[in-house]
């Protein structure tokens, strides 16, 4: 956790230079605890009003921390094998921990969610705190690809979209196959 201090103050002064030393040390606990951060602002953006049990909150988070981590690596590494066509990146660890470090950067979530719950006037600002918390995420993601493996923005931008395809096919094919075995089931 001290490393992640660290490099939160590196970062402040230097984006590039400590964004790049994350990444060659292969931060994989940095990245874990960025998915892991994800996860957290996910189960306080969308139940913190509910009356959760601990068991239901630990539940949750497992879940939505083993698919930020599942569609990281999914994304990671299908964009570093497009980027690799492109330059001499790191590869898709590279990308795994960007990607993993950009779950901090959600935070927004849940500094809104827990305003929110005390000032019940935000609550319809709830879609557009989320709009701009996966804008900014995504613009992280994109900035911070374009730093490591030494490439322009738009490339970077194209590459991640590219990728973005199969993996969101992933999901919607997996999102219809769950559906369909539960409504055969019922």
């Amino acid at each position: 956790m001290v490393a992640l201090w660290n490099a939160y103050f590196k970062y402040a002064k230097d984006p590039a230079a400590a964004v790049r030393g994350l990444v060659e040390e292969r931060r994989f606990s940095g990245a874990l605890v960025g998915y892991g951060a994800a996860a957290l602002c996910w189960v306080v953006f969308f139940w913190i009003g509910d009356n959760l049990s601990v068991w239901g909150l630990l539940w949750r988070f497992a879940f939505f921390w083993l698919l930020e981590v599942t569609f990281g690596y999914l994304w990671a590494a299908l964009s570093g094998l497009f980027l690799n066509f492109f330059s001499d990146s790191n590869g898709s660890s590279s990308l795994f921990v960007v990607l993993g470090l950009s779950g901090l950067v959600q935070g927004i979530l849940l500094v809104f969610a827990l305003f929110a719950a005390a000032l019940p006037w935000l609550k319809p600002l709830a879609a557009l705190a989320f709009v701009i918390s996966i804008m900014w995420r995504f613009s992280f993601v994109v900035l911070n690809t374009a730093r490591v493996s030494k490439v322009g923005l738009a490339k970077a931008f194209c590459v991640l979209c590219f990728a973005f395809v199969p993996v969101t096919a992933i999901a919607l094919l997996s999102l219809g196959a769950l559906i369909l075995t539960v409504s055969l089931l019922v």
